[in-house]
């Protein structure tokens, strides 16, 4: 269910999870292709966490929501459903399929997607498509909707306790004073807004950290697409 593209000390861990209904869903999170990202003994891009379950019922559906992970909501729907009031339970929307996996030395690919969104009135499938190029060290994520109809489609990227700078129209780049950095640019236009946003995470029970969340939006008719790189950048 997870798979890992990794070059030392580097690595993207992809949330692949089977739709299993024999697996208990109490714990379970919207998190499918969503991706953890660990770069020159870094993490850059994380799973924001649980924070807290009966203590406080808006922050526990927050952060088992589709968008408290690096995914893409649709249309402001949740991958698989669930009830606010139910703590514990979740749909089980989202299948993944895997349609390519493949490692060695120079690079890996993963192209997988799921079916969470085709039980909208216009139904989607979001295919997301990651390359790693292992030499040059540079990932290009590639979010590809298909389907009926036209969608808003919003994808999410939850940075550990970090500053962001822009530095152009469509690149973002982390500022961490110690020189180990990332750039994250936007590789398409196409009426995509780009948004810095403040957010939570948390790194134990009942603890919660501001951190920034990185928001790419469009609304479109499908097909279509967002394609996002992500670059190291040492200082």
């Amino acid at each position: 269910g997870y798979y890992i593209m990794r070059d030392d000390p580097s690595y993207m861990i992809v949330d692949c999870i089977p739709a299993d209904p024999k697996a208990p869903t109490g714990h379970k999170h919207n998190s499918r292709l969503s991706f953890d990202l660990f770069y020159n003994n870094r993490s850059f891009i994380i799973d924001p966490g649980t924070y807290v379950y009966t203590a406080d019922k808006d922050m526990r559906n927050l952060f088992r929501s589709t968008r408290y992970h690096n995914t893409v909501v649709v249309d402001g729907e949740e991958q698989n459903k669930f009830s606010d009031r139910e703590l514990f339970r979740m749909g089980l929307d989202a299948t993944v399929n895997i349609n390519k996996w493949i490692v060695n030395d120079t690079f890996d690919l993963l192209d997988a997607e799921h079916n969470g969104y085709t039980r909208l009135k216009e139904p989607i499938v979001h295919r997301r498509q990651i390359f790693f190029n292992k030499e040059k060290e540079y990932w290009i994520i590639k979010d590809i909707f298909t389907g009926e109809g036209s969608h808003q489609f919003d994808l999410y990227l939850h940075l550990a306790p970090m500053k962001l700078k822009t530095t152009g129209k469509n690149t973002i780049e982390t500022d961490n004073s110690d020189g180990t950095n990332i750039s994250i640019i936007l590789l398409e236009e196409n009426g995509i807004k780009m948004e810095i946003l403040d957010g939570w995470v948390s790194f134990g029970y009942g603890h919660k950290t501001n951190a920034p969340i990185l928001k790419y939006s469009k609304r479109a008719s499908v097909p279509t697409t967002i394609t996002i790189a992500i670059t190291s950048r040492k200082t």
